[in-house]
């Protein structure tokens, strides 16, 4: 049996970093539980579709070229433009009008590829959240690192809302302090007081939560130093996500205490993601948990999360 019985969420979900992309090539990616193909239009904009040719099925990223706004077929030369549509078969007068190429909607927002996955298909519910301090020239570039992760996207979701795990597998002085939670539509918000362990002792510290769908949440911690982090949750399978965590540290001056304090920070942060890997990958859904009373925000966050499986929301394309 599975271990979740949750069908993949829909929202929009990091698929690439730009530089990933470069013109002229095709990049392959397994997500949303099939394999994908990223490239570029003769306008430089990033496309997303399904890897498999309507003709015959042969994988696009396999062999495949791009021509101008085109994605070529390594089979038999069927070509592709940026919606689907098949423009071109080699040996015949005319494309076929019913051959089409699954097209995810993509945004390149805050730096980040993103595209829309939606499992009916339907048109994008909600634009992606704005991250000032990527404006921002006081804060500087992402320091990106990635996992592949043994869970589903709402197990790993929930753990934001689980803040007595801070003391006790990650060993924070003591639990935080939540001053507010708050559910609103696509959006949710968390903000807090913490503990943060140092050199010189316990150091009153601050991490304030901002999300907005299922795939996309800034992190935003205040203490020692001011740092902003953007967690991206990508759905590999029903049972398998990409986390990807992009770190900025602000340090205008460039001063070397601040760096080397931002330089331990992020290792932290990393460290204690791998003391959850564990337990996420081993752990299973509890549909009725028995939760303590100061444990009502993971209740919330499961209602909430409901809203983005469409059997559970109703939704229709």
């Amino acid at each position: 049996m599975s271990r979740f019985p949750f069908p993949m969420p829909f929202g929009w979900f990091k698929v690439a970093m730009p530089g990933e992309i470069p013109e002229g090539t095709i990049v392959t990616r397994r997500l949303f539980g099939t394999d994908l193909v990223l490239w570029r239009d003769q306008a430089g904009e990033v496309v997303c579709q399904e890897a498999y040719c309507a003709h015959l099925g042969a994988h696009l990223g396999v062999g495949g070229t791009v021509e101008s706004s085109c994605i070529r077929c390594p089979f038999h030369g069927w070509a592709y433009d940026a919606a689907g549509n098949n423009v071109e078969i080699p040996y015949a007068s005319r494309p076929n009008r019913k051959a089409k190429l699954r097209t995810y909607p993509t945004r390149q927002h805050v730096g980040i590829v993103f595209a829309w996955y939606h499992p009916l298909e339907a048109a994008p519910r909600w634009e992606l959240m704005s991250i000032p301090e990527y404006e921002d020239p006081e804060y500087g570039e992402y320091q990106v690192f990635d996992y592949t992760i043994k869970t589903c996207l709402q197990e790993l979701g929930e753990n934001g809302f689980d803040h007595a795990h801070f003391q006790f597998v990650h060993s924070h002085p003591k639990v935080g302090t939540v001053e507010k939670i708050e559910f609103r539509g696509f959006d949710r918000t968390v903000l807090s007081s913490q503990k943060f362990p140092s050199s010189k002792g316990p150091v009153d510290a601050r991490i304030d939560i901002f999300g907005r769908g299922p795939g996309m949440a800034v992190t935003r911690y205040r203490g020692l130093i001011d740092a902003s982090l953007i967690g991206c949750s990508t759905p590999i399978d029903d049972e398998t996500t990409h986390l990807t965590f992009l770190f900025s540290l602000k340090n205008p001056e460039h001063d070397q205490h601040v760096a080397n304090i931002g330089r331990a920070f992020v290792s932290s942060v990393n460290s204690e993601v791998g003391q959850d890997i564990p337990i996420w990958e081993h752990k299973r859904y509890q549909p009725v948990p028995a939760l303590a009373s100061s444990e009502k925000p993971i209740a919330q966050f499961r209602q909430w999360f409901k809203q983005f499986y469409v059997q559970e929301s109703g939704e229709q394309p």
